[in-house]
C-alpha cells in the first residue's frame, strides 16, 4: 500500500531526496578547501534573487521580462558551471579512474621494488644535500599529452644515475624527470605549472609549482625534492604530501603497487600470528 501526501509517494520521495542528499554531501566534501568551495557559495546567494525573480511572475501573471531573463540565465548556468569547475572536474574524473571500482580495468606500468628502492635511495639523498629534483612515475596516464620539451633517456632506473642527473651544474638538472615502469624515459622535461585552484602557500617555488600542477593533469605520482629546505614532498592527483625521508620508500610502495603492498601486509600479519612465543626456560 502506497503512502501519499498531497500526491506524492512518500516512500519514493525519501529515497529521491536521500539520493540527492548524498550527491550535494559529496560535491561539498569534494570542493572543501579548494577554489570551487568558495564558488558553489558565491552560486547559491547568486541562485536566491533568480528563483525570486521566476516565482514572482508565476505567482502575480505580471513581470515576464524578468521571467525571460532569469530563464535565459539558468539555461546557460550549465555551461558556465562546466567552465568554472574544469580543473575540479578533470580531478573527480582521474580519482574515479583510480578507484578500486575500476582496479581490475586498469593497465598500470608496473614498478619494481629494487626500482622504488633506486627512487627512495636517491629522494633522500638529494634531500640531504639540498640538490632540488622533480620525478615523475607514470601510472595508468602518460605525460605526453601535458609535458614540453626533454631529452630522452631510455635507460633502467638507478640511483646512481638519478643522483647524477639532478647533480648541481648538470644540464638535465634543472626541470623535471620521467620514470616509466623501471626505465627513465625523459630528463629536463617541462611540466604545466598548477593554477590557482590548486590553493598552494606562496613559500611554494616553481618546482613544487610544476610538480603538482602534472599531478592534476594525469594520475602520474611526482617526487618533489626542495633545493632551498632539502624537504621532500609527493604530488598525488593535485594534492602536495610532505613525506619523511624515513618513510619516503614506503609511500612510494603504498601509491605505486597498493595491491601487492596490501598482499605483503596481509601475509607479514599472518607469519607474526603464526610464529609462537619462545619463552626462556628456567634454568636450575
Amino acid at each position: 500500500m502506497a503512502w501519499n501526501i498531497n500526491g506524492y509517494n512518500v516512500f519514493e520521495t525519501a529515497i529521491e531526496l536521500a539520493i540527492i542528499w548524498i550527491i550535494i554531501f559529496l560535491a561539498f566534501r569534494f570542493l572543501q578547501g579548494t577554489r570551487g568551495g568558495g564558488v558553489i557559495r558565491g552560486l547559491f546567494i547568486l541562485l536566491l534573487p533568480l528563483w525570486l525573480l521566476q516565482m514572482l511572475p508565476a505567482r502575480l501573471a505580471e513581470f515576464d521580462r524578468l521571467d525571460f531573463f532569469a530563464d535565459q540565465f539558468l539555461t546557460g548556468l550549465f555551461l558556465l558551471l562546466i567552465i568554472i569547475f574544469q580543473p575540479e572536474l578533470r580531478q573527480a574524473a582521474v580519482r574515479v579512474s583510480q578507484s578500486g571500482l575500476f582496479a581490475s580495468f586498469r593497465k598500470m606500468s608496473t614498478v619494481g621494488g629494487t626500482t622504488i628502492s633506486a627512487i627512495a635511495e636517491a629522494s633522500v639523498f638529494l634531500g640531504r644535500n639540498q640538490f632540488g629534483g622533480l620525478i615523475a612515475i607514470e601510472r595508468e596516464n602518460s605525460t605526453s599529452d601535458h609535458v614540453i620539451g626533454g631529452q630522452s633517456i631510455e635507460a633502467a632506473v638507478s640511483s646512481p644515475l638519478l643522483q647524477s642527473i639532478f647533480w648541481p651544474n648538470n644540464p638535465l638538472h634543472d626541470l623535471g624527470l620521467i620514470i616509466n615502469g623501471d626505465r627513465i624515459t625523459k630528463a629536463s622535461v617541462q611540466f604545466p605549472l598548477a593554477d590557482e585552484s590548486a590553493m598552494l602557500s606562496q613559500d611554494l617555488g616553481s618546482r613544487h609549482r610544476a610538480g603538482v600542477g602534472l599531478s592534476m593533469r594525469c594520475d602520474a605520482l611526482v617526487i618533489i625534492i626542495s633545493e632551498e629546505t632539502g624537504r621532500v614532498s609527493f604530488a598525488d592527483h593535485g594534492e602536495l604530501i610532505f613525506i619523511d625521508r624515513d618513510d619516503v620508500e614506503s609511500e612510494l610502495s603504498k601509491r605505486l603497487n597498493p595491491i601487492k603492498e596490501e598482499v605483503v601486509q596481509e601475509q607479514s600479519a599472518a607469519e607474526s600470528m603464526e610464529t609462537p612465543s619462545t619463552a626462556s626456560e628456567p634454568t636450575e
